[in-house]
């Protein structure tokens, strides 16, 4: 008997080169909501982190009876009086004194133990805390010149460019301690001060981190003085860079580069440029005023955190006002609802946001 091999068939070219078209359209179908996915998973997190800080900041209110400030520390601003290695020369951020409220009591020991300047390069300013990153951001973790870690995060200093400056006042006697939002430098406000509703007044919000030499994150060196307006600031940005000939600050220079310190470059806002604006400051110096606006790499605003712990994500297309107009020392925000939302007492009637 003559016994017949079953032949095995295998696939065709065709059939293979099919297949793989088929693999291919599924995955360009599929990636986006992948990446959709991830992206709302990164958002959820952001939007959790502003969440937490706004109960620590009602926690250390519940103890202290007051906000902490945006900026505080041992010693005082001179480098002559005041060692930078054994003081905090003022110039402590907010996060600093929350963080026995944000799970990191055995950092802030480590601080108190010992305390010195943000930019000292003390060991213990170069932890990266996971709550201080908003994963929408990307992955950079280097920070300040001297080792420091980054935050994606900042705290609300009112609608006004004097936030921050070497001592209590410049020499043309404007005062830096008295910001018209809840975080000023070297003071500390309450909850009975917030006039203007809790609901209606920011305590935080975010910033991204630049990701080349002159894109958002980074910060010019004009365009940022009380003699300016947001306008031009804003007409030094064009297409999502600033333009060729504008300085970039070179100091420790982009938002967010020291969570520890509490410059306003690094870790305060205003609300005089819209969200996701440009920031500009007056001089090439990190503790130099200016506008800095809130920023994120979510699509179309940012988060922020109001003041009776809420958060919210904002429209980077909120009411602005008058963009052409002189920031103000008492009364309305000339910056619409945007600029309302900064004060505590501006006696704004706030509008839906």
């Amino acid at each position: 008997m003559v016994s017949v091999r079953n032949r095995k068939r295998g696939f065709t070219l065709i059939e293979l080169l099919v297949v793989i078209a088929i693999i291919a359209i599924l995955i360009a179908l599929l990636l986006p909501a992948v990446q959709q996915a991830r992206e709302a998973a990164r958002r959820t997190t952001c939007r959790n982190n502003l969440k937490q800080f706004g109960l620590a900041i009602h926690n250390y209110h519940d103890v202290y009876r007051r906000f902490p400030g945006g900026t505080t520390g041992s010693g005082c601003r001179s480098s002559s009086d005041c060692p930078t290695a054994t003081t905090g020369r003022h110039r402590i951020s907010a996060f600093v004194d929350l963080m026995p409220y944000y799970d990191q009591a055995n950092l802030h020991n480590a601080y108190t133990a010992a305390p010195s300047a943000p930019w000292s390069g003390a060991a213990y300013w170069a932890n990266q805390i996971a709550a201080l990153k908003c994963p929408s951001d990307g992955n950079r973790l280097n920070g300040g010149s001297g080792g420091e870690a980054m935050t994606n995060y900042n705290f609300c200093s009112g609608d006004g460019s004097e936030l921050m400056c070497s001592f209590d006042e410049l020499s043309d006697g404007r005062d830096c301690t008295n910001a018209r939002g809840i975080f000023s430098k070297q003071s500390f406000n309450q909850i009975r001060d917030v006039v203007d509703g809790t609901s209606n007044t920011l305590m935080m919000s975010e910033h991204a981190t630049p990701l080349g030499d002159r894109d958002l994150g980074r910060v010019a060196d004009i365009g940022g003085a009380p003699t300016d307006t947001p306008a031009n600031c804003r007409a030094q940005f064009v297409d999502g860079e600033f333009l060729p000939a504008v300085p970039i600050n070179t100091d420790d220079g982009y938002r967010g580069a020291r969570w520890n310190d509490g410059a306003s470059i690094f870790t305060r806002f205003n609300t005089m440029l819209p969200p996701n604006g440009p920031s500009c400051q007056e001089a090439d110096s990190h503790w130099a005023g200016g506008m800095f606006p809130p920023s994120s790499r979510h699509t179309g605003g940012v988060f922020t955190c109001l003041a009776d712990g809420s958060v919210r994500f904002i429209n980077e297309n909120i009411d602005t006002g008058d963009q052409g107009a002189l920031e103000v020392t008492s009364g309305i925000s000339p910056y619409g609802v945007w600029g309302a939302l900064g004060t505590m007492q501006g006696g704004e009637v706030t509008q839906e946001f």
